[in-house]
């Protein structure tokens, strides 16, 4: 990391309303003025109808012009780590123009230029060579979220809890994300804002709004604001909705279906419905829960609802060959718009695909599983971004204080162009969508079980779906011990930067 010059500078507070508030229209703000970093830095108010809280400027933090780099992945498929380099009108691209803003805004605000180091290999390889060998190349590694786990636990990163710079608690940083990921009350790499990427990954329900109402049904929407939106809910909505369209007796991806789901899907539906693998106690020490008395009566329901064959069907039982060239998760798109599915479940990335669909179609949360249930919990990909500082910083408060800046424009900057691409871009006809959008990004839940992968747990619950049975109780006896052993372990890996 390069030699920083600190100044004794006076830089007033931020002051901003928030952004995104449930029914209201997400605007972008007023462009901040340019200034150097003895003036104070002002934003234009954005009337959004709510207070979140205002960017503390860390005061003495000037980067002298340098680089501020940035490992990312490289990009495959749909996740493209695109959020940290964007070019003044290289594309007529809202999102892009809007990075681009925040990049110009973290010149004026701590004199510093945003860039970054595309991985040659895998992110976890080439930050482990670099930070063991103490070359100071990065000020931050943005490394998927299956990857990262191992390098924080060897000490390669920097508790972001302990640093004055970053506020760990504020909306741009994903709450669930921070109450799951920390152990002991340290937290070593974070997500939130910074990025778009965890967008796209996050699950999602799309819905057929003219077979809802062909049907007589109640809208969802009406479901949500009632907070009746509930597993059973659902599944009464998807009961009768299917239509043999070929006359072949068989139920295929060329028939009409309540709900297009897939096998390995039901951990977000449980998550959903309030089944969590681990949770923490009140030393923020995480602990084994899967098996409980409510969480077996919630999987009986929902392996009912996803068992059902005159209800649900699953991406994993349409055959390539009906696809007509495609994958089966773009057919499972084809289905959608062609008015033969009433529900899918689905990622961001994948709703953002249906843009050319005549039907008018809307975007809810996954459901609860009754209306005692407090929040909602949205499933995420392996493939998500998170942002860590790495342990040779010189100067780790005011990589912090970037990483503070850069989630704090993402959530009033970049996200508000996230979700016009969203609403504009796909369902302009439906405006309400925005108060579910801002459900779901919202509570995106991240279950350390799943990103650990403790006992095998999600495999097997997926083998039960695609097996047509209920096997949890023996399932879980069989691994119960050595789930307990490998969760042991990661919080005994971290025993020497912990204490």
């Amino acid at each position: 990391m390069k030699k920083r010059k600190s100044i004794a500078i006076i830089i007033a507070f931020l002051m901003l309303f928030s952004v995104l508030a449930v029914g209201c229209q997400p605007q972008t703000p007023d462009t901040v003025p340019q200034t150097n970093n003895t003036e104070a830095i002002n934003t234009a108010n954005v009337t959004t109808g709510s207070n979140e809280p205002q960017l503390k400027v860390s005061e003495g933090v000037d980067f002298g012009g340098e680089d501020f780099v940035i490992l990312v992945p490289k990009s495959s498929g749909w996740s493209i780590y695109n959020d940290f380099t964007p070019t003044e009108g290289s594309v007529d691209d809202s999102i892009t123009n809007a990075n681009y803003t925040r990049k110009e805004k973290l010149k004026s605000l701590y004199n510093v230029n945003i860039t970054e180091v595309i991985a040659g290999n895998t992110v976890a390889a080439d930050a482990r060579a670099d930070i063991s060998s103490n070359n100071g190349t990065y000020d931050a590694i943005h490394i998927e979220l299956d990857q990262v786990a191992p390098l924080a636990q060897e000490g390669f990163f920097i508790d972001l809890a302990s640093l004055n710079s970053m506020e760990l608690s504020n909306p741009w940083y994903t709450q669930s994300f921070v109450d799951q990921m920390s152990i002991a009350n340290k937290l070593f790499f974070v997500l939130g804002d910074i990025s778009t990427v965890d967008n796209d990954g996050i699950a999602a329900v799309m819905f057929n709004k003219g077979m809802v109402e062909d049907t007589g049904l109640e809208s969802p929407y009406d479901h949500v604001r009632d907070n009746t939106w509930t597993i059973d809910t659902m599944y009464d909505m998807c009961k009768g909705a299917y239509k043999d369209l070929n006359d072949d007796g068989k139920g295929t991806g060329k028939d009409q279906w309540g709900y297009l789901t897939a096998y390995s899907s039901i951990v977000f539906q449980l998550a959903s419905c309030g089944v969590h693998i681990c949770e923490k106690d009140e030393n923020d020490i995480p602990n084994l829960t899967a098996y409980s008395a409510k969480n077996t009566e919630i999987i009986d329901k929902v392996l009912e609802f996803y068992n059902d064959k005159t209800t649900t069907i699953h991406l994993d039982q349409i055959p390539t060959s009906e696809c007509g060239g495609v994958s089966v998760y773009e057919y499972g798109n084809t289905m959608f718009m062609e008015n033969r599915i009433m529900f899918r479940q689905t990622a961001m990335v994948r709703i953002i695909q249906c843009r050319v669909m005549e039907e008018e179609f809307g975007i809810l949360p996954y459901p609860k599983y009754d209306s005692e249930q407090e929040n909602y919990a949205h499933g995420f990909s392996y493939s998500t971004p998170v942002i860590a500082i790495p342990r040779y910083s010189e100067d780790a408060e005011a990589a912090g204080a970037v990483i503070e800046a850069l989630s704090y424009y993402g959530r009033t900057l970049v996200r508000p162009e996230y979700y016009n691409r969203v609403l504009k871009g796909v369902v302009a006809r439906d405006e309400e969508s925005q108060f579910c959008l801002d459900i779901i990004f919202d509570t995106a839940f991240y279950d350390l079980g799943l990103v650990l992968d403790i006992g095998d747990l999600d495999t097997k619950l997926t083998a039960m779906v695609s097996k047509g049975t209920n096997t949890f109780a023996s399932d879980y006896a069989a691994v119960e011990e050595s789930a307990k052993t490998q969760l042991q372990k990661y919080i005994d890996n971290y025993e020497s930067i912990i204490n």
